[in-house]
């Protein structure tokens, strides 16, 4: 029996179906090369890749349509690991010299660049021709200034200028790298880097092998209610993806890239979902707090432990992420529990008070701040100090909203109506978890007195 595993999805640039309806119009590729795409490519596989789907154009750019009937449980594509680009694809003059620093994503985009430079002369020139321009993508490292000033309310903010500070790193790391193979491999500029950089983030793979691109297999669009996924088949040595759902014929084919909220399909995929139900928002530390550093350290060492990026490099998160709270009765799940641990720990106006929590979760089952605090009164107050952020954010977003539905609908730009679209979808949705969240705290609150 074959081992499969669920192949992770990073970012994506594709739009989703049923994504807003003012996007511009995709630079489409003619019929014949997209016709010759499948033939080509299980040519250069000597293997079948997919007998029921074929490309097309659709509002979104290049799709997948079902050219014959579907049914649930039906394999429908195969793509063998031998036709994937990875990292390993580097040419071996270079790869030596590239530092273990840099990223996967970054190895993975200088393959692409150095294809992208060989013209009609790469083995892949009929994959990368079909790949979308730097102009039709939308994820938020290609916003303005101003465009950017739409979403200044989010972490998204915050999370694009670190990414894009990220990928101007690798770029000094490759760059000087690159020079000497230029008359072999061509030059490339900081746009076209950032450029090459975000079309694997978006249409890569993490899976047992690593970081790979997957040709055909990425012009899936994303469906966040689909339960179809890409598989990797270690056995075989391919990816996979098996029906959820029964397609007829001229039918766009759906999967899932992951249970994602507007906030990583803005920044890592390019798009956004009106009434997103993964949505979340992430709430940060304050900055203000005479006992921040020894506040910090404590949710460090008890209950903030330090994640990998994209890239694997450790990094500690001083952020929580917050979803809709159902249970509006101050009952149930509602607020994280870590969240209200910060709550707790934030509150605490002396060194004395912190210690007692310390030992606290010392006596019980080592967590920091998990248990309502013995003075009632503090307990509200950690709270109602955690409901008052909410309510100040609630006034920010509602304030931008209103900013962004007063603005003058006319623009030259194709872009923009598609990007403040984002935008209102963004702060809607946590706008929607904020006073979810607001509520519950009240009630709370309120039980307690």
């Amino acid at each position: 029996m074959s081992f499969r595993v669920a192949t992770l999805r990073r970012w994506s640039l594709h739009t989703v179906v049923f994504n807003f309806s003012s996007s511009p119009s995709p630079q489409f590729q003619s019929h014949s090369v997209l016709h010759n795409f499948l033939p080509w490519l299980e040519n250069k596989a000597s293997s079948t890749i997919s007998s029921s789907l074929s490309i097309s154009n659709s509002s979104y750019g290049n799709s997948l349509f079902a050219s014959k009937s579907i049914q649930t449980g039906d394999c429908i594509l195969q793509v063998p690991y031998s036709l994937q680009l990875t990292p390993d694809n580097l040419p071996p003059e270079i790869k030596p010299f590239i530092s273990e620093d840099v990223g996967n994503i970054a190895k993975l985009a200088t393959v692409l660049l150095i294809h992208k430079n060989l013209g009609q002369d790469s083995e892949w020139h009929p994959y990368i021709s079909c790949l979308p321009p730097q102009a039709e993508m939308h994820n938020t490292i290609f916003w303005n200034e101003s465009e950017l000033e739409m979403i200044r309310q989010s972490s998204v903010y915050q999370e694009t200028i670190y990414q894009k500070s990220q990928i101007e790193k690798d770029f000094l790391e490759i760059k000087p790298v690159f020079q000497p193979f230029c008359q072999s491999f061509g030059d490339f500029t900081w746009k076209d880097f950032m450029h090459a950089c975000t079309l694997v983030g978006s249409r890569a793979w993490g899976s047992t092998k690593g970081l790979s691109l997957i040709p055909f297999a990425d012009f899936l669009n994303h469906d966040g209610i689909s339960e179809a996924i890409v598989m990797s088949d270690d056995d075989n040595k391919c990816s996979e993806v098996f029906s959820d759902r029964d397609y007829v014929p001229g039918e766009q084919v759906l999967i899932r890239y992951g249970k994602f909220s507007n906030a990583t399909l803005m920044l890592d995929f390019g798009f956004t979902i009106p009434y997103n139900i993964y949505d979340q928002i992430q709430y940060d530390i304050p900055k203000y707090d005479p006992l921040r550093h020894t506040k910090l350290e404590l949710l460090q060492q008890y209950f903030v432990p330090p994640t990998k990026d994209a890239k694997g490099s450790k990094y500690s998160v001083n952020s929580f992420a917050i979803k809709e709270v159902k249970s509006a009765g101050g009952k149930g799940k509602g607020v994280p529990q870590s969240l209200r641990a910060l709550a707790r720990v934030l509150s605490c106006t002396t060194l004395q008070e912190l210690n007692h929590l310390v030992m606290e979760a010392a006596q019980t089952d080592g967590r920091l701040a998990r248990h309502p605090l013995q003075d009632r009164i503090k307990e509200i107050q950690a709270h109602k100090m955690l409901s008052s952020l909410f309510i100040q954010l609630i006034g920010e977003h509602n304030a931008t909203i209103t900013s962004l539905d007063s603005c003058d609908s006319s623009s030259s730009s194709e872009r923009l109506p598609v990007r403040r679209q984002m935008a209102r979808d963004l702060l809607h949705g946590e706008l929607h978890i904020l006073k979810s969240a607001s509520t519950w705290l009240e009630n709370y609150c309120f039980s307690l007195t």
